[in-house]
């Protein structure tokens, strides 16, 4: 997991603003990536930010030097600004103000106007939590999570990020909430990981709003509820974030009104011609299945498939699986069909985890184990109400009591590998009635 650390500065309204979370969003209004290109939006974000401080103004600066925004690209000059915003950081860290310290560490941290060192950023993040700045609280976490410049501690990075949760650090939430899903450092909790996501996601998170959307249309911690799931990709797809347009892209693209499909159709090519995965899988899905508005193109499909598959996407592996499992534009082939799901599994797909555990449970493609069965259906993370779940506890039931205390072990003994990218699962055909919800 390599989640971002944080710079920070506050605006207008004293809220605390993480930096280059906004010069990246004025990057994206510059060039319009994931929405319309908008100079008057980048130039406000970036006035916004200049005006705080010199420090500010220098990291402005050095980052429309070094991203052509507005001017000539010229990576030398963007150094030389963000060498001076570490010198009036280090000033204003020297005379005890916790943001500047923090900031300063983020600089060593990413090599920013000075040479990159860990360790370094690690002993700036914790003189600016002693002058308490919730941001270098969060930082740590992050720190000790990855093993950045200090040991890596699961535990120990989970109470520095609740510390950081507690004082309304939105960033913090949604990494608590990534915890408990996969079950790091804590008991894995979905219901848990929902929760944090929901604090995250109120307090302006758009990562944990497109997870809200992914929860919520899968019933992943939460009861299943496409219309609040198409609600919350909205709120981060306005946002820029390509994951959610892509989802949101796929529900429109599942609509039986021919505009909206057109629409979510117009979106998947926009966001594959800008080379986003998300968008990628969610074609692939569409061109293996069909939808209404599409039939299926399994030439199309299985290139797009391997193209993921190449950069290492889980989700091209587990669709690569469905295909020849199937036979869909391939010969079937279970044993083909299970490697893949394999390797989908140990990627983290829980698509491909709850595939390859069903090849277990009858023993097609693979040698019938009921443990290993188990231990995949486990490991894709069912809600209560789905298909795997039941089929997990009839596994379970059939097996024999020396067999579940062996299953039992495994998983204890096996953590569950990191979650990839998800599948959303298919739409009720209602949802976009009237009275269900306009899109």
């Amino acid at each position: 997991m390599d989640r971002a650390l944080k710079m920070v500065y506050y605006d207008d309204a004293k809220v605390e603003r993480d930096i280059f979370a906004q010069l990246s969003l004025a990057l994206r209004h510059f060039r319009g990536v994931g929405m319309p290109r908008d100079e008057v939006a980048t130039r406000k974000i970036l006035d916004q930010i200049h005006r705080q401080s010199r420090a500010f103004a220098a990291i402005c600066y050095g980052f429309m030097r070094s991203k052509g925004i507005g001017v000539a690209e010229d990576l030398g000059e963007g150094d030389q600004w963000y060498r001076e915003a570490a010198y009036w950081f280090r000033e204003e860290a020297l005379g005890g103000e916790g943001i500047s310290a923090n900031n300063l560490g983020y600089l060593y941290a990413k090599g920013l106007g000075v040479p990159e060192n860990s360790e370094t950023a690690a002993e700036w993040f914790e003189q600016a939590a002693e002058n308490g700045s919730v941001s270098a609280l969060y930082n740590l976490g992050v720190c000790y999570l990855n093993g950045w410049g200090v040991p890596q501690d699961d535990e120990l990075a989970v109470d520095f990020l609740r510390r950081a949760s507690d004082a309304n650090d939105p960033s913090a939430a949604s990494v608590l909430a990534y915890l408990y899903l996969e079950g790091r450092g804590v008991k894995r909790d979905p219901s848990k990981s929902f929760e944090y996501n929901l604090r995250a996601a109120r307090a302006g998170s758009v990562e944990a709003a497109s997870a809200l959307g992914y929860a919520l249309g899968v019933g992943l911690g939460a009861e299943r509820n496409i219309a609040e799931s198409i609600s919350w990709f909205e709120m981060a797809a306005n946002e820029g974030d390509t994951y959610a347009q892509a989802n949101l892209a796929m529900y429109f693209c599942h609509s039986p009104d021919l505009k909206l499909f057109n629409r979510g159709w117009t979106m998947l090519m926009n966001a594959c011609d800008q080379g986003d995965i998300s968008a990628k899988y969610q074609m692939t899905q569409i061109l293996i299945f069909g939808v209404a508005h599409r039939e299926p193109d399994y030439a199309a499909a299985l290139d797009l498939a391997m193209d993921l598959a190449e950069l290492g996407h889980p989700g091209g592996y587990h669709l690569i699986g469905v295909m020849y499992e199937h036979g869909l534009g391939v010969p079937v082939d279970m044993s083909r069909a299970a490697s893949w799901y394999e390797r989908a599994a140990r990627k983290g797909s829980s698509n491909g985890q709850a595939a390859l555990g069903r090849l277990y449970a009858i023993g097609i493609g693979v040698d019938q184990d009921n443990i290993m069965a188990y231990y995949w259906l486990r490991m894709s993370a069912p809600s209560s109400n789905s298909q795997a779940y039941r089929e997990m506890e009839a596994v379970r039931a059939r097996m024999k009591d020396g067999d579940r205390k062996k299953a039992d072990r495994y998983v204890n003994d096996n953590p569950a590998p990191r979650r990839g990218s998800f599948g959303l699962k298919s739409l009720e055909k209602d949802v976009f009635k009237t009275g269900k919800r306009s899109v």
